[in-house]
């Protein structure tokens, strides 16, 4: 029988979050990306609870059903990673896996390094590890691409008008565009408009949907708005590897993947070097960007055998 999916609210002051969990045991605790919501494990919640895990999915600061401050910095990386400890705290957590998905990687990966003792193993998904650089993100994209496949990070620094006016007024056809944007399928041109990419269903669809009719995608671009703070904040982990055992995965067909090194940090050095136990770097052949969504059989079969191997 199927462990019972717990969702609720959770005070980690001065904000709540909504939480769904599912399963009893060693904790992993999930973090979403952009433009996304913890509903973006739905593929992996069951399959992990059933192993024998303790799976908690929040939608994070400024998505779905959780708090959005108003403030810009109320978004930098460490209010997120702060969310974090706090809802292991309120849950009775002293350590988790942490995986992360998109800007949940870069969340995950902040939060093993500035709390290396509640991080008991580390799984990253479609944007691999950047050490902090001589450059911030956005300063390397300014200089290196700007007309790049990133440049939308610059875009979403623009405040008059704010970015999210324009999202916002549609947030339909801005989330069909984005998740047809960073899939593996090519939208065909005599595909009727309101076609979605076969990895969501209609329903599913309507869940991010309602979500970010609810939220405006104000709050996740402040996480783009903190970038160069986040930057500038992070200085004492300059160039630091990740201690804890740790496995990045990544579809074949993923333009972050792809370009990741390049444009964000013009990093040459292989992705093993920058961790201390790196135990398994898996490509989905043909996935894209939402690889969990796409391809949720080898996510689940890799995050299965990473999870065994702690």
């Amino acid at each position: 029988m199927a462990a019972t999916i717990h969702k609720h609210q959770v005070g980690v002051p001065p904000i709540t979050l909504s939480v769904t969990e599912q399963g009893q045991g060693p904790a992993v605790l999930m973090l979403h990306g952009f433009p996304e919501i913890g509903y973006s494990w739905r593929h992996q919640l069951p399959v992990l609870a059933d192993a024998g895990y303790r799976v908690i999915c929040p939608d994070q600061r400024g998505f779905g059903w959780s708090d959005c401050p108003d403030d810009v910095e109320d978004y930098d990386i460490f209010a997120i990673t702060g969310d974090a400890v706090a809802l292991l705290d309120r849950l009775g957590i002293d350590e988790a896996v942490v995986v992360g998905h998109d800007w949940g990687s870069i969340v995950a990966w902040h939060l093993a390094l500035f709390r290396p003792d509640r991080v008991r193993g580390l799984a990253l998904m479609s944007v691999p590890y950047q050490p902090r650089g001589d450059r911030s993100f956005l300063s390397t994209i300014e200089a290196e691409n700007p007309d790049g496949p990133f440049g939308y990070m610059l875009a979403f620094q623009t405040t008059d008008p704010p970015r999210e006016q324009a999202l916002d007024a549609d947030p339909i056809a801005t989330l069909r565009g984005m998740y047809w944007g960073g899939g593996s399928e090519e939208r065909e041109s005599d595909a009727p408009a309101a076609a979605l990419p076969s990895f969501l269903s209609a329903g599913e669809f309507e869940n991010y949907c309602r979500a970010f009719a609810r939220t405006g995608f104000g709050g996740g671009i402040n996480w783009y708005r903190n970038l160069e703070r986040n930057w500038l904040l992070t200085k004492p982990w300059h160039e630091a590897t990740l201690s804890m055992p740790a496995m990045f995965l990544g579809g074949t067909a993923d333009f972050v993947v792809d370009n990741a090194d390049r444009d964000l940090s013009c990093r040459t050095d292989p992705i093993a070097d920058r961790f201390d136990d790196l135990r398994f770097d898996v490509r989905v052949d043909g996935a894209g960007h939402w690889v969990q969504q796409e391809a949720p059989d080898a996510v689940n079969d890799a995050l299965l055998e990473f999870l065994a191997s702690l």
